[in-house]
Order: structure tokens, then C-alpha cells, then sequence
């Protein structure tokens, strides 16, 4: 059905999902924690406001803030595309 998958999960505990995951590289799972450890959000106080409202809560996690920031910044490069996954990886 597929050569190759990649799951991104943004979750407390989310090293957890992949618990018998092979290194064959079939399939690859990129985790904002570990199996035991909690996620961080950013984007809190100040960061944290919608037009102007200061909504009282975080507007997202480390890991998926990194992620799209790292995206952003590969199509204003115009490289969108040339990034490997563990170039990605190790950039997140």
C-alpha cells in the first residue's frame, strides 16, 4: 500500500504510540515527548493574544510550533522540498 509513512503526533506522551516501532524505515513516527514525559506549550502570555485579546491560554506546543515555523521558513526560501526528514528532525 505504501513504500514509506511518517506520523507526526503533538501530544503529552505521545512517544508512547510507538512503542514496537522497527528502524527498518518503512515507517517513521516523529513525537513531541517521549513515553513519559509531557509536551511544552509556547506561544503563552503575551504571545498569547487574537486581535489584540489576551485569550488566557497557550496557542501551541514546542514541537508543532517548531515544525510549522521550519516549514514557513523552507517555502520562503524557496526550498520547500529539499529538506530531508532527519534534517527536519533534527531541526524540530
Amino acid at each position: 500500500m505504501f513504500k514509506q509513512l511518517t506520523f507526526y503526533i503533538e501530544a503529552c506522551e505521545s512517544g508512547s504510540m510507538f512503542p514496537s516501532l522497527t528502524s527498518d524505515g518503512g515507517i517513521y513516527g516523529v513525537t513531541a515527548s517521549n513515553d513519559t514525559e509531557s509536551s511544552w506549550a509556547s506561544y503563552c502570555g503575551t504571545e498569547a493574544t487574537v486581535d489584540g485579546k489576551d485569550i488566557g491560554t497557550c496557542l501551541g506546543d514546542l514541537f508543532s510550533t517548531n515544525w510549522m515555523e521550519d516549514t514557513d521558513a523552507a517555502i520562503a526560501s524557496g526550498n520547500m522540498g529539499t529538506e530531508t526528514l532527519q534534517q527536519q528532525f533534527d531541526t524540530v
